[in-house]
């Protein structure tokens, strides 16, 4: 499967004067010819931000019904941002 930035890439690099058209125009061709999208580094991005954004607080509830204490090692673990990120963007990818 290609990717959004290989199906753009094919004749022109990705500049600043890349307009929405050009894109677009590229999507239309790859669908004509069946060449499936990936579209993994979207839902990536879409991930970390989420796991950095809503994890630490999902995370402190977990902990808080599993009686772990936030402040110990496993719970600063379990809300680091860093971890949830981490785990955000796995996810995002794989889905």
């Amino acid at each position: 499967m290609k990717s959004i930035q290989e199906i753009v890439n094919e004749q022109e690099p990705i500049t600043e004067e890349l307009t929405y058209d050009d894109v677009i125009a590229k999507l239309q061709e790859a669908k004509e010819n069946n060449i499936p999208i990936e579209e993994g580094i979207i839902g990536s991005i879409v991930g970390g931000l989420t796991g950095a954004t809503f994890g630490p607080k999902v995370m402190k509830a977990i902990c808080k019904a599993l009686g772990i204490n936030e402040t110990g090692p496993l719970g600063s673990l379990f809300t680091s941002r860093l971890i949830l990120t981490a785990v955000g963007t796995s996810v995002g990818w794989k889905v």
